[in-house]
């Protein structure tokens, strides 16, 4: 097993592995590290003598991670955040905008040119030009995992079920629309007092990461025989001309300016989405990430 003591090469290996992990098998995991398979495979190799235990499966059935391997994955990717986190705030005790700022965002957002993610952001890049951004795009379960593994200090998503542990702030609103594409039996209906007639004969386009009944109650009515885990998946299938299903407004626009998208109804099922800010309960924000978190504040209340 690993002395008590780290040396800088066990970080070195750990952070091999976690590379190879996230990116699910050495040849895509080459171009993150810049290293060859041959020399990945060696350095998974050394790290799994000096833990005294199996990491991963590798070969001709591909790659896998073994029980052990997922919680040293988790392990390691705490003990990276608990190292971040210290050098944030030895920085930031001196007053000083240095570090890294690591972040999440539901994804598809960038279509949304009023956010106050957007304008928060262009504000906090202006005030702290030295920090190192880390950004992600992430569907709301994804994020969640991320602010409660420490891999990220803040997510701003949508989140109709609140996780234990983490801290859910309303920050917002968003519409949301109800959509048909070309192709689809609604979609040459102009006598809207027929759509929702129609729509009882639908496939609707669900969204698997909250629960459709409890936020939609439309869906209720509606058969579904397909799902997807984030915003640009629900637009596939919508797209497909088969599926109904729900956009974020200014993300559907794109579509709907050139005609390939129609709301449905009229806007009848169209309903608000709540925006909120998310971190981890007991975990005392450093000084860039205090700074963001108030200027996505500010920006909410402007």
């Amino acid at each position: 097993m690993l002395p008590p003591n780290l040396s800088k090469a066990d970080l070195h290996l750990l952070h091999v592995f976690t590379a190879v992990v996230d990116a699910r098998g050495f040849s895509a995991a080459q171009i993150e590290l810049n290293v060859s398979p041959s020399t990945i495979s060696r350095q998974i190799s050394d790290l799994e003598i000096r833990l005294g235990m199996k990491l991963c499966q590798r070969g001709r059935s591909g790659f896998r991670v073994t029980e052990k391997g997922e919680l040293v994955y988790r392990a390691a990717q705490r003990l990276f955040a608990s190292i971040r986190e210290f050098t944030e705030t030895v920085d930031g005790s001196r007053g000083k905008l240095v570090g890294n700022l690591s972040i999440a965002v539901i994804d598809n957002w960038v279509f949304n040119t009023q956010s106050q993610f957007s304008s928060a952001l262009r504000q906090f890049v202006q005030q702290a030009p030295d920090v190192t951004i880390e950004l992600y795009s992430h569907a709301p379960d994804d994020m969640e995992l991320a602010v409660q593994d420490g891999r990220v200090s803040l997510g701003i998503g949508v989140f109709h079920k609140h996780k234990a542990g983490l801290i859910y702030e309303t920050i917002g609103f968003e519409k949301m629309g109800l959509y048909c594409a070309q192709g689809h039996p609604i979609f040459t209906v102009n006598d809207i007092a027929k759509h929702e007639e129609l729509l009882k004969s639908c496939q609707y386009a669900k969204r698997a990461y909250l629960r459709e009944r409890d936020v939609s109650p439309i869906s209720r009515q509606l058969n579904s025989t397909a799902l997807a885990h984030q915003i640009e998946g629900i637009a596939h299938l919508i797209l497909t001309g088969r599926y109904v299903g729900y956009l974020p407004e200014q993300f559907a626009n794109v579509w709907v300016r050139d005609g390939t998208l129609r709301t449905v109804a009229g806007g009848k099922f169209d309903q608000p989405s709540e925006l909120k800010l998310v971190k981890k309960k007991g975990t005392d924000l450093n000084l860039v990430a205090r700074t963001f978190e108030n200027l996505v504040r500010e920006h909410s209340n402007g």
